[in-house]
């Protein structure tokens, strides 16, 4: 999840990046490919670093995808960041620090974001800041009153100042462009940008958004016109594979010899079959475990640890009458072993550990922006299952048991639609659950979808469903509680309606006492999607914690959302044919696919 919050992307089709964002129209496969043949004879045979190539297996298929970053329909959110450099990213110690930007300042209510004079995209245009500057202005345009910001000023060809509407910390000032690449160019947008200013109503603005999510940018055009502009520009590609030479006017291409990279997409192949036969050189994001390595070839060795922001849930809708009622959500919580969930989607490939409570916060982050001994007070959900709490849960709201089967208080049983990406360590983790619901005794149906995942999801037919928790490429409580399924999706605060999508209430009430499971004379009434919509902009580090601390009791009190697993992540490379330098600074590594990281910054070399 790397792109940064675009009203588009909350408004139309509530996508958001790191992990996969996908929400499929129809027509996004782009253009005419190169024979498979060619690319095959100039990528080399993978594994073997002949010829200073390298080969990856990461991604989707580029005949499937499209570049147009506004447009969340089959978006190619891998590939994007593989072909763009990223502006700024977040780091495990909480800090943003730039990368293809010169410098981020701020002073007020002013952010002032700075780029470096020296950059090219592949067609030999220059980098600029106006680039960056109608991404930023298209994203507010399209509803200026919601947007956080009251304005973007091109202060000249190489400065942007972004100003928001109100105090704001250094710090989430900071994370605002976090995530966010450029790519953008500004001779395919600026079209669009300027009847964006043209329009004097909010139907005007609409009606150019339904157009710009309509428009494609294919991967074919992206490598005829030189789109992009990382340190290694694609240059061909067919369903198989995607191949990259080094682009030798990137600042980074003296750092490696490194002249080609193989990119071959998951659907292509087996993983798993791949890296043990030794046809991999290089892993973005995956770190050899002890139960991996007798199946690994001695010459793939780990080269980088991380504690990943990414963690992953199991989301409700309060739609269906059973799961409306917070108790059958703690009974289902109370019902299945995350253990043996983790242990599942570990075996098929993930390196992950049970969550231990239920905050809706990477335990890392916990102290703080919790502070000390904050969690110790919440609901204690078991990790391992109980089923004696389970069935207490679900006899309080009014359920019995009846051959096996619970019931309601007619006597009718129910089930389950479970939904869940076809991504083999989510299908597993998925059946895990589902079987234990089913031993508990309620029934289920799962759906391993593939492609159209993201745009079923977007359906909230479901009862269950599986997805990412994690919004933003950030160690910090904006890219959990984030109003959108990546986050925990609420709805628009600006509706009409009481509840969102997936019928969670715009307005609730929770305890007074933080971890009490019953609430007490009034309670307090809080509104969980417009505390997320002020979190990004908070004025101080103490209304960070406060909003956090009542999202986290918020969520551990109501249960929207079971998160069972907190990823790691590393990555691991070929010694026996590549060397990977760690920079000086070491912290620079500690962000999101650290692979990706060395690969992108020319710390990998041929030997």
């Amino acid at each position: 999840m790397t792109r940064g919050n675009r009203q588009v992307t909350r408004r139309q089709l509530l996508g958001a990046g790191g992990g996969a964002l996908a929400a499929g129209l129809a027509g996004c496969a782009g253009g005419q490919t190169n024979s498979g043949s060619n690319q095959s004879e100039s990528a080399g045979s993978g594994g073997s670093g002949s010829g200073q190539a390298l080969t990856i297996m990461d991604a989707r298929q580029l005949t499937k995808i499209h570049f147009n970053p506004f447009n969340a329909a089959n978006f190619a959110n891998s590939w994007n960041v593989m072909t763009h450099d990223i502006v700024a990213a977040g780091h495990s110690d909480g800090a943003v620090r730039t990368d293809l930007a010169e410098e981020l300042t701020t002073d007020g209510k002013t952010l002032t974001i700075s780029f470096p004079e020296d950059r090219k995209w592949w067609s030999g245009d220059d980098l600029t800041a106006e680039d960056f500057f109608m991404e930023l202005e298209i994203t507010r345009l399209q509803d200026p009153e919601s947007s956080a910001y009251e304005s973007h000023e091109l202060v000249d060809d190489y400065t942007i100042e972004r100003t928001f509407k109100t105090e704001t910390t250094p710090e989430l000032m900071r994370a605002s462009v976090a995530g966010f690449v450029v790519d953008t160019p500004r001779w395919i947008f600026r079209d669009y940008y300027e009847r964006y200013q043209e329009a004097s109503t909010q139907d005007e603005r609409d009606a150019v958004t339904e157009e710009l999510l309509g428009m494609t940018i294919s991967a074919q055009q992206l490598v005829d016109e030189g789109l992009g502009n990382s340190l290694y520009r694609l240059t061909r590609f067919n369903s198989s594979e995607g191949v990259l030479e080094k682009f030798e006017d990137h600042p980074h291409a003296d750092r490696t010899d490194v002249t080609e990279t193989r990119v071959i997409p998951w659907e292509a192949a087996d993983p798993e079959s791949f890296i043990v036969q030794d046809k991999i050189d290089l892993a973005f994001g995956d770190y050899i475990t002890e139960s991996k390595r007798d199946r690994y070839p001695d010459n793939l060795e780990n080269q980088y640890e991380l504690e990943w922001f990414r963690t992953q849930k199991f989301t409700f809708n309060y739609k269906n009458e059973h799961l409306a009622k917070r108790n059958v959500r703690r009974a289902v919580a109370c019902a299945v072993d995350l253990n043996s969930i983790v242990a599942a989607a570990n075996q098929a490939g993930i390196v992950g550990t049970p969550t231990q409570v239920q905050t809706g916060l990477r335990s890392s982050i916990h102290d703080r922006y919790l502070g000390d001994g904050f969690t110790d007070k919440l609901i204690q959900y078991p990790v391992g299952k109980d089923l004696e709490r389970a069935t207490q849960y679900m006899e309080q709201a009014g359920y019995s048991k009846s051959n096996g089967q619970w019931v309601d208080d007619s006597g009718s049983s129910f089930s389950f639609t479970i939904i869940a990406d076809s991504k083999n360590a989510q299908t597993q983790a998925t059946k895990v659950f589902s079987d234990q619901l089913n031993a508990f005794g309620i029934g289920t149906e799962v759906q391993s979808i593939g492609l159209d995942y993201y745009t079923k999801l977007q359906e909230y037919e479901f009862d269950i469903a599986w997805i990412w928790h994690v919004a933003k490429a950030l160690w910090h409580p904006t890219a959990y509680y984030s109003n959108n399924f990546y986050g925990v999706e609420v709805g628009d605060p600006a509706s009409d309606d009481d509840t969102g999508p997936t019928g969670i209430p715009f307005e609730t009430t929770i305890p007074n006492q933080v971890g009490a499971e019953k609430t007490s004379g009034s309670g307090q009434t809080i509104q969980p999607a417009q505390l997320m919509t002020d979190l990004p902009v908070a004025s101080s580090t103490d209304e960070v914690t406060e909003m956090t601390q009542t999202l986290v009791q918020w969520f551990n009190y109501d249960l929207p959302a079971l998160v069972y697993v907190q990823e790691n992540s590393g990555y691991w490379g070929d010694t026996a044919n590549f060397s990977f330098e760690m920079p000086e600074d070491e912290t620079l590594m500690s962000r999101t696919k650290p692979g990706r990281v060395a690969w992108l910054h020319g710390w990998v070399s041929s030997k």
